[in-house]
């Protein structure tokens, strides 16, 4: 090792320990979620929901369900879009990552606590999913033509096998990244290359129908193929930003010191630009092309979100979610400030939990209520804490920087 390269890498500052303020801050979080998921399970009973039945009658819901898919939904996202962004990594053989790529890798082994959460989504399918009633998948034409597919045990299968291969995925990443730590065998590195690959491939295809599964099949009447690439722009751009705002943790704490600068968290912040724009571009593209056909059967997703109050959400959400980032993005003194950057990250984390709720709520809620928006923001800021903290006590494992990647040097003298 140079003399540079151990200057820039003083072990005491790789060696994590997570501070009492931020594990007390996390255990409150998830304490707020627990309060706000029992309130809404047990303070609200079954509501009228949208979905009726062949006489006329409206089904009830439970209000709980829906706030722990929106909380879930968004860990999910973050998780699986970590070890999407580590593969991305490793088969283009970036070097600017490296000593931050540790917090990607140790997202996606929250993968396997996604199945406990996801546990309470199957539990109450029922209230959640038209479709998994079997009257209504026999009484509704369009339905029973989709039951082959959208029926509860296969909705179920699919889940449990896309978590857990993605699980595997992670670990592999993770666990050959550590050895390598130990071992600096080279070739560990063209290894991870083409488990990215792999990865990559599945994750196109399981991303998508897993996005069609949760989400889209709330309202089972409609359909875009361009969903899953929607679903995936959110919860990327949401992903990001939650990077910096770890960086910020770890900086402010006084670990990582030279081995993380503004050079690798402005990389971090063009692609947090680079993802808001797309979110943009993918969502005006799938409501243009349902405007322009005017189609009753596709419309209607959109007019369900612009009555009873939902309208003001709806046209809100171009602007907090891609024109106020989008512009402060822009500056490149923005992008070198990781204060400011934390600030806006958790402006995304806010909005990706409002986009959310506005997919969830009105599949099954007709008017917009401020208490529903409330409680299901609690619940996600209780998932988001459980999140937290499973991140931060698995960094406490291992080195904050991969530091047997070969790479490694080259990313020590990055700059820009």
């Amino acid at each position: 090792m140079s003399a540079t390269k151990a200057a820039k890498l003083d072990q005491n500052l790789l060696s994590f320990k997570l501070p009492a303020s931020i594990r007390n801050v996390l255990f409150a979080m998830v304490g707020l979620g627990i309060v706000s998921l029992a309130v809404s399970f047990l303070g609200f009973g079954h509501e009228s929901s949208r979905h009726m039945d062949e006489a006329g009658h409206f089904h009830h819901t439970n209000l709980g369900f829906h706030v722990l898919l929106v909380a879930s939904y968004f860990v999910l996202g973050l998780s699986i879009t970590g070890i999407f962004f580590t593969a991305v990594q490793h088969i283009t053989g970036s070097h600017w990552s490296v000593t931050v790529r540790r917090i990607f890798e140790t997202y996606g082994l929250f993968a396997p606590v996604l199945l406990l959460l996801f546990a309470g989504v199957f539990f109450g399918m029922h209230d959640l999913y038209e479709w998994a009633d079997e009257t209504v998948r026999e009484n509704d034409h369009l339905i029973h033509h989709k039951s082959g597919y959208l029926n509860p045990t296969f909705f179920v299968v699919r889940t449990v096998l896309f978590i857990v291969i993605w699980s595997v995925f992670a670990y592999i990443f993770h666990s050959k990244s550590v050895s390598q730590d130990k071992d600096k065998v080279v070739d560990t590195t063209k290894t991870l290359a083409k488990f990215a690959g792999g990865f990559i491939l599945f994750f196109a295809l399981s991303w998508c129908f897993a996005a069609f599964d949760i989400l889209m099949s709330l309202s089972p009447h409609w359909f875009s193929t361009m969903f899953g690439v929607y679903a995936f722009a959110g919860a990327f751009q949401t992903s990001i930003a939650s990077y910096l705002i770890v960086i910020y943790l770890l900086k402010k704490n006084n670990f990582l010191g030279e081995a993380v600068n503004e050079n690798h968290f402005h990389d971090i912040a063009k692609f947090l630009l680079g993802m808001t724009t797309f979110w943009a571009y993918v969502g005006f593209s799938q409501f243009m092309l349902i405007w322009y056909a005017n189609i009753p059967e596709e419309t209607f997703f959109y007019e369900m979100r612009m009555t009873g109050g939902w309208g003001y959400a709806t046209l809100a959400l171009p602007f907090i979610k891609f024109i106020i980032p989008f512009l402060l993005l822009l500056n490149r003194p923005n992008k070198r400030n990781l204060g400011f950057l934390a600030k806006l990250a958790t402006w995304i984390l806010l909005v990706q939990f409002f986009e959310l709720f506005w997919l969830v709520f009105p599949a099954s809620f007709e008017k917009l209520s401020i208490l529903h928006l409330l409680l299901a923001l609690g619940g996600t800021i209780g998932t988001l804490g459980l999140f937290g903290l499973f991140v931060f006590k698995k960094l406490e494992k291992h080195s904050l920087v991969p530091v047997g990647d070969p790479r490694l040097d080259e990313c020590l003298h990055h700059h820009q």
